[in-house]
């Protein structure tokens, strides 16, 4: 019981070591020391506690970060494609407005009448063309996974 009691007493005294904090001391130059060993002339300095901050797990992060770089790689090939849609659709739409029908408006260079069954050809072969780039282009943006599903 005795060493106990000393134990204690030894350890209560030595406890103004642990803690020691910070000191400033400015010399007669202006020069500016800081120390855990007070100095004449120096003032302790208050500094607020050290914040601890937990470690993160590096995998869980890189997962996020891939999965939002796929997430705005599947954005940008949507906003891609819609945007070939809306040029095709637009296209597609002058021509079928120069084809009127099968009937086009015969122009001044086609004095030849085959050279205007000619160009109503090519507008029909140009039409169907586009109708299949317009099906394949909007199959292919049914194709993209939903914007709700790879966002993380």
């Amino acid at each position: 019981m005795k060493r106990n009691f000393f134990f204690f007493i030894a350890m209560a005294s030595f406890s103004w070591l642990a803690q020691a904090g910070v000191y400033k001391h400015i010399d007669e130059h202006g020069n500016v020391t800081y120390s855990n060993i007070p100095f004449n002339n120096a003032k302790k300095i208050d500094l607020p506690p050290i914040v601890v901050v937990p470690s993160v797990n590096s995998e869980e992060i890189e997962d996020r970060i891939t999965k939002r770089r796929e997430s705005i790689r599947l954005e940008e090939e949507r906003e891609k494609l819609q945007n070939k849609i809306a040029e095709e659709e637009k296209r597609l739409n002058e021509v079928k407005n120069e084809y009127k029908d099968g009937v086009p408006d015969r122009l001044g260079s086609e004095r030849n009448y085959q050279r205007y069954l000619d160009r109503v050809d090519r507008l029909r072969e140009e039409i169907n063309a586009r109708e299949k780039n317009l099906t394949m282009l909007r199959n292919e943006l049914q194709k993209l996974p939903d914007k709700s599903k790879s966002r993380p």
